[in-house]
């Protein structure tokens, strides 16, 4: 066995190195780190992705939830206009039927034995209701007599003689008429004070 003796003087001899210095080592720890690091990063890179979808299904899921709300809004005001569309018209007809039914009744009544209807049109325009009775009389004083009495029905805005002229030839002595009556529809009547004489209206 051999007993290695360093025999050079204190300053020529070799430096202890205490800790010695490893590359290698180093380099791997570096590496794990990195790894440890970039690991870390994506599982918070992933979390975070996993909360932004869940919060953008939880707004898709509300966006859908408004969209069906607005949709039934929509969906009920249409429904509401239609039925209000509806019951005006029903509320129109109900009171036009009653107010024309009343004013047939009046024209029965206020009608001359020596007067005959031929027919009655209505005709709506300008928001106005009118109609035009055409009949036939052997007498102008029966014509005065009907627009006379139909002048008295209060439902009538205005009544007018719009022709009067001799029937034909077969229909001897006989005149045929047409009276233009204006309805007054859906309006609070008004009472007149003094009633003018229609229009065209002459005794013979």
């Amino acid at each position: 066995m051999y007993i290695k003796i360093n025999l050079l003087p204190q300053a020529f001899r070799p430096k202890k190195i205490l800790i010695k210095f490893d590359y290698k080592l180093v380099l791997t720890l570096v590496i794990i780190l990195g790894a440890l690091g970039i690991g870390g990063y994506y599982f918070y890179i992933k979390r975070t992705l996993e909360e932004n979808k869940t919060q953008i299904t939880f707004y898709k899921g509300e966006e859908v939830k408004i969209r069906r709300a607005v949709a039934l809004d929509t969906e009920v005001k249409e429904l509401r206009k239609n039925i209000e569309e509806r019951v005006n018209i029903i509320k129109e007809l109900t009171g036009d039927s009653d107010v024309r039914l009343a004013m047939l009744e009046h024209i029965n009544v206020v009608l001359p034995g020596n007067l005959w209807l031929l027919n009655i049109n209505e005709v709506e325009e300008n928001n106005k209701i009118t109609f035009n009775i055409e009949g036939m009389s052997y007498s102008k004083d029966d014509i005065s007599d009907f627009i006379a009495g139909l002048e008295k029905f209060e439902k009538f805005s205005n009544v007018s003689l719009e022709s009067i002229k001799p029937a034909p030839f077969e229909i001897r002595d006989a005149f045929n008429y047409i009276v233009k009556v204006e309805l007054i529809s859906s309006m609070p009547v008004v009472q007149k004070e003094e009633k003018r004489p229609a229009r065209g209206r002459r005794r013979r």
